[in-house]
């Protein structure tokens, strides 16, 4: 199972990419996402490369945690 995501390989440079994605179990719910935010506050930073030192924030980032769906 795989998808098409903007990554944000680098600082102001973005791209499509085809990702792997881990099998969904019983437990998991499937959304099939149509709309996505992107933060004006840490994901801008991390466009600009300012972003400060953060666990789990860096390159290459898959931007948008705000999404609008259909569970499927």
């Amino acid at each position: 199972m795989d998808t098409i995501a903007v990554v944000l390989k680098q600082p102001q440079h973005v791209e499509l990419s085809r990702l792997a994605l881990t099998a969904p179990t019983a437990d998991d719910v499937v959304v099939d996402v149509a709309w996505s935010g992107v933060s004006t506050g840490t994901e801008r930073l991390l466009w600009s490369g300012r972003m400060p030192p953060f666990p789990g924030m860096g390159y290459p980032l898959v931007p948008g945690y705000e999404s609008v769906g259909e569970v499927v």
